[in-house]
């Protein structure tokens, strides 16, 4: 009898679950041409306090459907305690035809559900010549020439000449004459960039701090190791850039190729423990940390892992 009740209270949690936490997908247009955009939304619907596990999507969506930008999360406060997470991806491609957007999944307190899957129709851009206003391409024009620019622009060059010589002129007389006292200091010793990030992330695994709820400061410590090696290693101002504008630099750092794509999931996962409230799964946060190690063992300097072999 016992038994019975509860497999019977056990179902009827499973049936208000099941009302409270829902997901949904939606185009914004079921049809674009070459090169146009779209707006994909995944949505799911929530008790504030209930856990859901969400899809990451990558660049590519599927094959010839690219993923152009993620627009930031944004949270909805619906009735009852619950809440709507919407996840905007804008999206194109560059090739005709017609294709299909799988479904996603999403897992919360032991269940899962699955969106709907889309379809997207691109087509070409038709021209006739006979009917379409099609004129061609005119060829370049040269600038016209005027003296009154030249004078001035000489004019220019003249005074920033005599401005120049006048300071070196009070440098030399004033200023370099003067003996400038000896200071001897002996360099410090730099530290590679990679053996930094290494050793924080060293000390980030010991502390295992996501394992105690601070999740939205574990992903904010890797995430702060990898933009402070970007700038060392490569030149990339990281720490003032948002993850968006990161990969952009990224994408132009050919020492960055192969791990540019598991360095824009960690980012894209991070921006939405951050700012979504994400809670990830376990194994997704000890597969981040191992993806930072990953990204600067594979992008530290060649002599050094020659060394090191």
């Amino acid at each position: 009898m016992k038994l019975r009740i509860f497999i019977l209270l056990f179902s009827m949690v499973q049936v208000v679950l099941a009302q409270q936490f829902t997901v949904s997908s939606q185009l914004d247009s079921a049809s674009i041409q070459i090169g146009e955009q779209a707006r994909l939304r995944l949505s799911v619907a929530q008790p504030t306090n209930l856990q859901v596990s969400i899809p990451i999507l990558s660049d590519t969506i599927t094959k010839g459907i690219e993923i152009v930008e993620m627009v930031k999360a944004d949270t909805i406060s619906l009735s009852d305690s619950r809440i709507q997470v919407n996840y905007d991806y804008l999206i194109t491609s560059f090739d005709s035809g017609f294709y299909f957007i799988p479904s996603y999944t999403y897992a919360a307190a032991g269940d899962t559900l699955q969106t709907a899957p889309l379809g997207l129709s691109v087509t070409t851009v038709t021209v006739n010549p006979e009917t379409d206003d099609v004129k061609a391409i005119k060829p370049i024009m040269d600038a016209p020439f005027y003296w009154s620019e030249l004078f001035t622009w000489v004019g220019y060059f003249l005074l920033a000449f005599l401005v120049v010589s006048l300071i070196i002129f009070v440098l030399l007389k004033y200023v370099f004459k003067k003996k400038v006292p000896f200071i001897d200091q002996t360099p410090q010793p730099v530290i590679p960039p990679h053996i930094v990030a290494l050793e924080k992330l060293e000390e980030i695994k010991v502390q295992k701090i996501w394992q105690c709820g601070d999740i939205k400061v574990f992903y904010t410590q890797v995430t702060d190791v990898l933009r402070v090696y970007l700038e060392g290693r490569f030149g990339i101002n990281a720490m003032e850039l948002t993850s968006d504008e990161i990969m952009a630099l990224v994408k132009k750092e050919p020492g960055l190729n192969e791990v540019r794509a598991a360095l824009k999931d960690l980012l894209t996962l991070a921006d939405l423990v951050k700012f979504a409230k994400m809670v990830p799964l376990e194994n997704e946060n000890e597969r981040s940390l191992l993806t930072a190690f990953d990204v600067v063992d594979k992008t530290k300097p060649i002599e050094e892992s020659q060394v090191e072999s």
